[in-house]
């Protein structure tokens, strides 16, 4: 069985090397291999490709994939294009309080034609977010670029764009705090 899981998780020609050498994506392999032991119906990852290099990100995200074909995986994580990728059904929990579950592609196609984007100016940003429900701030070159949810154009020079599971998310914490706030 040992043999068999550090061929599954690409260990098997370093299985003499101490695992103190291994890198983080080594050490995170290793990790899947121990908890397969025993064939449980069940795993639970917690971040599991924080801190790997994208390599390392697409081998491991790989090997979650494949095992997920026979065993049930949870993965908790804060990098939403690994839920994007690999699940295909999530949950979007908030200090204890479940506030959305589904397929991750669906929840995301509910957005379209609904997440505007516009790079204004750094001082403009607080009456942007006074005046729109803005999802998301990202500097791009020095500018703050946003993302803002609305049913229609915000106003002149926002520009429509795909949304993504940030956005999703962002809406869905937006929806916590105005119905903790109307109560």
């Amino acid at each position: 069985m040992v043999a068999a899981l550090l061929q599954k998780v690409n260990l098997w020609e370093v299985r003499k090397r101490r695992l103190g050498t291994f890198s983080g994506g080594m050490r995170q392999r290793f990790g899947i291999a121990q908890a397969l032991i025993g064939n449980p119906r069940l795993v639970i990852v917690d971040e599991p490709t924080a801190g790997l290099d994208p390599e390392e990100r697409n081998r491991f995200l790989n090997l979650l994939a494949e095992i997920g074909e026979q065993v049930v995986v949870i993965l908790s994580t804060h990098i939403v294009e690994d839920v994007t990728d690999l699940c295909p059904r999530m949950a979007i929990i908030s200090k204890g309080q479940l506030l959305m579950s589904g397929k991750p592609h669906e929840a995301i196609e509910a957005m379209r034609e609904r997440v505007w984007s516009k790079v204004v100016a750094k001082a403009a940003l607080p009456e942007y977010q006074s005046r729109f429900a803005v999802l998301s701030t990202r500097l791009i070159a020095g500018q703050p670029r946003i993302h803002v949810y609305s049913e229609r154009p915000p106003e002149a020079g926002f520009a429509p764009v795909d949304p993504d599971l940030e956005d999703v998310y962002f809406q869905q914490l937006q929806r916590r705090d105005a119905g903790a706030q109307a109560n």
